[in-house]
């Protein structure tokens, strides 16, 4: 059990204990269970110093929640996306304790909105997180799931179009290799180009063993990988990194993402991606946090 679950328990918080068994039951990951349990703890502080008495989950009031966004934001002068985490946590909670009657259905209260803020484009990682990721991957040794990351960020596959990869899909030579994704969505096909990181962890999983056979590249125990499988899978390695949460779908903006950066024109990210529409691809052309820290930072005067 977390560590924060066990000091949770030793305050005989026991409704925040049930929330994260029940949060582990669903099989999230330890660190967003953690991070639940942190903007719980940290609510229940901030109530407890307000009201001089313990929180349960029927005392909790429309008024107590609007105090609470504006002491986040007026008091302490959290970000938006912090505040918003923290809200987000506290209705997650509600509606638990709402579907475990703890709080009577006429009377739940309402979390307030989240602060809007400017969205800077879709969520991707930056160079040093991809790091990160392939880092932890590639400790565990398990040639299947390193070569699904490495596809999911040199080709931009959407997680159901990896599923369905057969060997007779790939083509690889001594210089170069194609993947071929028979049925991406509205059933198009498209060819994607290998780069030697794609083709070196195919032929590492038995490309040359395997080639042409109409059988899936990616297994598991029970046959054919799922992409709940790989979710699964994802979880796993993320909850031991500083990462916050990674899916297939983020990998697949980074591949994008990546192409934009190293000056790739839009048409040719559309076509690679299986984009039908220009305009789902130029959305990446929008600064993120990191693109906007690097652009003030061209304009410092040094010392």
């Amino acid at each position: 059990m977390l560590t924060l679950t066990t000091a949770l328990r030793e305050k005989e918080v026991d409704y925040l204990l049930d929330f994260a068994l029940f949060l582990e039951e669903a099989e999230r990951s330890s660190v967003t269970i953690k991070n639940y349990l942190c903007d719980l703890n940290y609510f229940v502080k901030w109530f407890e110093q307000k009201t001089n008495q313990k929180l349960s989950p029927e005392q909790i009031t429309p008024t107590d929640l609007r105090d609470y966004k504006h002491y986040l934001s007026e008091v302490l002068l959290l970000k938006p996306k912090t505040i918003n985490r923290k809200l987000s946590s506290l209705k997650s909670f509600l509606n638990w304790a709402l579907c475990e009657e703890l709080i009577p259905e006429h009377s739940i209260p309402r979390v307030p909105q989240p602060i809007r803020e400017e969205k800077v484009g879709p969520q991707w990682l930056n160079r040093n997180e991809q790091h990160a990721l392939l880092r932890i991957v590639e400790q565990g040794k398990n040639q299947r799931n390193i070569t699904i990351i490495q596809l999911l960020l040199n080709t931009g596959l959407r997680v159901s179009e990896l599923c369905s990869l057969m060997w007779s899909d790939i083509q690889i030579t001594n210089r170069k290799g194609c993947l071929i994704v028979r049925s991406g969505k509205s059933g198009k096909r498209r060819e994607i180009p290998l780069n030697k990181e794609a083709r070196q962890v195919l032929i590492n999983l038995g490309y040359h063993q395997n080639k042409g056979k109409k059988e899936a590249i990616f297994r598991g125990q029970r046959g054919p990988i799922t992409p709940r499988g790989v979710e699964s899978m994802f979880r796993k390695y993320v909850a031991h990194t500083e990462l916050d949460e990674v899916t297939p779908h983020k990998l697949r903006h980074t591949f994008c993402k990546n192409l934009i950066d190293a000056g790739v024109s839009l048409e040719k990210v559309a076509i690679l991606a299986g984009h039908e529409n220009l305009e789902t691809t130029r959305c990446y052309c929008s600064p993120s946090e990191h693109d906007l820290e690097a652009a003030v930072e061209l304009i410092g005067v040094e010392g």
